[in-house]
């Protein structure tokens, strides 16, 4: 018996294969039309089989998904045939935001919209995989957002030397090169992030078109369109004000210096940057540590803020 039938729709081909070759490389065996469905086969016949011989059924779930009818027998075979979910006979994979209705909502899904490559194949793979998900390592602490002290492996007694360093940790003052050196490493972090995602949601989208324009190393301007109208706009550049570099965001504009947010990088400690106007933003409080925001989670922050439109 094949592990997984991986049920989509022709808009979602990529995630489809990028999903069936990632559980092929983990040991599972899977059927796709792509590859398995062969010139003068029987397309019904085939799917038929694939939808009942196959253990397990993957929705590559989006809104097309929803939309489409023959999408539909598919996941309602392996419904069917366990309609209590104790086998998980089904797994939604949700790869584009959209609503489930009916039926749906009640099965856990594994949702990797906006997630990195290797993020979004963790949990893939850690959502089909029949094992409890508890983490290898002991989670953060909550309370206090500070990484807790490793517990040691050895049981026995430890001397005072093993406890406890014999002097505090001393931070480290940044130079004038680090702070330009992370700067501009951070800021190629933004416009990789921002390139990137404009490019996947054009392609997965058909009503959006979107504008990526650099006008310099360290400028470059973002804007999406939905039905022919701009729906986000942005710029993002490297600034040097009075002597001080940070990075720049201008939001609903592409056009002055004016800007809605600035990150500064910190001067001591591991490197980080601070987001400067996020102080009375709970909601992006809430998701992000704005005081020690490394360039990736920046890079997230700042797509956040430039989509942040689309949800009205």
């Amino acid at each position: 018996m094949t592990d997984f039938f991986i049920s989509y729709t022709h808009a979602d081909a990529k995630w489809a294969e990028w999903i069936a070759y990632i559980l092929e490389e983990e040991g599972f065996s899977t059927i796709i039309q792509a590859w398995d469905f062969r010139p003068g086969s029987n397309f019904v016949l085939e799917m038929q089989n694939a939808a009942t011989t196959a253990a397990r059924t993957i929705m590559v779930l989006s809104p097309n998904y929803l939309n489409s009818k023959m999408a539909a027998p598919e996941w309602a075979s392996a419904f069917a045939q366990d309609p209590q979910g104790l086998e998980r006979r089904l797994i939604p994979v949700m790869v584009r935001k959209c609503e489930p209705g009916g039926l749906l909502p009640t099965i856990v899904q594994i949702r990797v919209v906006g997630l990195s490559e290797d993020v979004a194949k963790d949990a893939i793979i850690a959502g089909v995989r029949d094992a409890r998900a508890k983490p290898s390592k002991r989670p953060i602490f909550p309370g206090t957002g500070i990484d807790p002290v490793p517990h040691k492996a050895f049981p026995g007694a430890a001397t005072e030397l093993t406890r406890k360093s014999v002097i505090p940790r001393m931070p480290r003052q940044w130079t004038d090169a680090d702070r330009k050196r992370f700067l501009k490493d951070g800021f190629a972090e933004i416009r990789t992030i921002f390139e990137k995602n404009l490019k996947q949601a054009d392609e997965e989208e058909p009503r959006v078109e979107v504008d990526f324009t650099p006008t310099s190393p360290f400028d470059f301007s973002a804007e999406i369109f939905i039905d022919g109208n701009s729906k986000a706009r942005c710029r993002v550049w490297l600034a040097n004000d009075f002597g001080s570099q940070s990075i720049r965001f201008q939001e609903g504009n592409t056009t002055g210096d004016a800007f809605n947010e600035s990150l500064y990088p910190s001067t001591d400690g591991e490197p980080s940057l601070f987001a400067t106007m996020a102080l009375s933003d709970i909601e992006f409080k809430r998701i992000f540590d704005i005081k020690k925001l490394t360039a990736e989670r920046a890079a997230a922050y700042l797509w956040m803020k430039f989509v942040k439109p689309l949800s009205y």
